[in-house]
């Protein structure tokens, strides 16, 4: 298999996983703003509904582009409800959930209740899109999501919240909760249009729309837009909402949309919960905290959950082209390749993970001072 193959087969995946990168760098930023949560969710997709606007009308003045915003009009009224109802429940609900939780509990905590996303989007798309995920993917979910929880229920380290809008630890989880039912629930209503053939740029701008419009109506009728206005007003509000916006928010739903057009909804959110990995580099070169040895190794379960989760759901339903074989005997070999790269690969993860945690333990019964240091994420000196 070629790279470009590579590329274009999990090009679903890759997309999932840019969208993971891009949430986890304005996770750390939006948990810093000090405004409300629903006045974060009315900035951030009024921004990128602008972002999301320039982007589509520069490719419409690409040469052999189309019209770049005719879709907005040829959209039927099935279409618009499906993206209106993922809008609502994901961009405002779920993102002012979301926020709301960071502020409570911080982005550590916050992303370990946003693993739940992806079992909840499987079941999503289990009961509203007939996707069925092989025992293969299910074990890779199940390690993935073990890597992640690994990785971030480590004690220690600063305080990550902001501290503008406190609250109680049940509130900030109740919260997380709602956002995983948002954002799974949005998942599912948000493929429906993208089935019949509307790109995922376009989807994201109608959502994001939709979003736009959900939002200034219920800031209004709750009557705290012009309080909004003005807290969004002051420099240290949207001075960090502007780059987050922009990564998390344009970037990061158009990558999260082209994820669920190219994959099911249970891979697509299963990337999409590897966020706290990529918080990992961050907390060692922006916050300058030395990464222990149990956060690396957390880092590598959930990337082998990955890699079992991709190639388990291809050789479930999606085995590759035959190059123009078409008869059921390639499939099936085709499909038990697939399933014995699968077991390489995992056997070749457990062996590294079992070699790593021997090392370790070894370590640490030479030095026990040193393990009760460890368990959590220490400054760097």
């Amino acid at each position: 298999m070629t790279l470009t193959d590579f590329f274009t087969l999990h090009k679903g995946e890759l997309a999932g996983l840019g969208a993971a990168a891009s949430w986890a760098l304005s996770s750390l930023l939006f948990s810093r703003v000090p405004a409300q949560a629903g006045a974060i969710a009315l900035f951030k997709n009024s921004t990128s509904c602008v972002f999301l606007l320039l982007t589509l009308l520069l490719l419409s003045a690409w040469p052999g582009e189309s019209a770049g915003l005719a879709f907005f009009f040829e959209t039927d009224l099935e279409a618009w409800l499906y993206l209106g109802g993922s809008a609502l429940a994901g961009l405002v609900l779920g993102d002012a959930c979301y926020f709301r939780s960071l502020q409570i509990l911080g982005p550590r905590r916050t992303l370990v209740v946003s693993t739940l996303v992806p079992p909840i989007g499987a079941l999503c798309g289990w009961f509203l899109l007939s996707e069925i995920l092989p025992g293969p993917a299910w074990a890779g979910m199940a390690l993935t999501l073990a890597g992640v929880i690994w990785v971030i229920g480590e004690k220690g380290g600063p305080d990550e919240s902001g501290g503008h809008f406190p609250g109680t630890v049940r509130a900030g989880v109740m919260y997380g909760l709602l956002a995983c039912v948002g954002q799974a629930i949005a998942a599912a209503l948000a493929k429906f249009p993208m089935r019949d053939g509307l790109g995922a740029l376009e989807a994201t701008f109608l959502r994001m729309v939709a979003a736009v419009v959900f939002g200034l109506l219920g800031a209004g009728v709750a009557g705290r837009l012009r309080s909004w206005i003005q807290k969004l007003r002051v420099r240290g509000a949207w001075l960090p909402l502007l780059p987050a916006s922009f990564l998390g928010t344009y970037l990061g739903v158009w990558l999260c949309m082209s994820a669920y057009e190219h994959t099911k909804i249970g891979i697509a959110t299963t990337m999409h919960s590897t966020s706290p990995i990529f918080v990992l580099p961050l907390a060692f070169f922006v916050l300058r905290q030395r990464v222990s040895f149990r956060a690396i190794l957390g880092a590598q379960i959930a990337v082998g959950g990955n890699l079992l989760l991709i190639h388990g759901d291809r050789s479930g339903d999606r085995t590759p082209p035959s190059r123009g074989k078409t008869s059921g005997s390639v499939a099936a070999a085709a499909a038990t390749a697939a399933g014995n790269e699968t077991l390489e690969i995992s056997r070749h993860i457990l062996g590294a993970l079992v070699a790593m945690g021997s090392l370790e333990l070894a370590r640490l019964a030479d030095n026990p001072i040193e393990a009760k240091w460890d368990l959590g994420i220490h400054s760097a000196q």
